[in-house]
């Protein structure tokens, strides 16, 4: 999966976030002051109620369809053993039902 880039906005967060760090270590305190007020009018990246969309994530229901499927499997394939085995229809030498 590839990684999600970064948008201009959030490079600027980025590098407003480590001026603001690098003000603290090497400056007074009134500078830092004002690098975090410059920060606090910078109106936030994620919308409070952003709904996703199904196109956003194609592959995401063939993935949950072929777990789901692998997972049914896996479990009918036991209890049809597990019957097979009680009832003594199949055996495996050295294992009691």
């Amino acid at each position: 999966m590839a990684k999600k880039r970064k948008t201009r906005e959030q490079k600027k967060l980025a590098d407003q976030r480590h001026n603001f760090t690098h003000s603290l270590a090497n400056h007074s305190h009134s500078e830092a002051k004002i690098s975090l007020q410059n920060k606090e009018n910078v109106k936030p990246l994620i919308k409070p109620h952003a709904v996703v969309s199904i196109n956003e994530y194609p592959y995401l229901i063939k993935d949950l369809s072929k777990t789901g499927l692998l997972t049914a499997a896996i479990i009918t394939s036991q209890l049809i053993l597990f019957f097979l085995l009680k009832n003594h229809i199949f055996t495996i030498p050295g294992l009691i039902y």
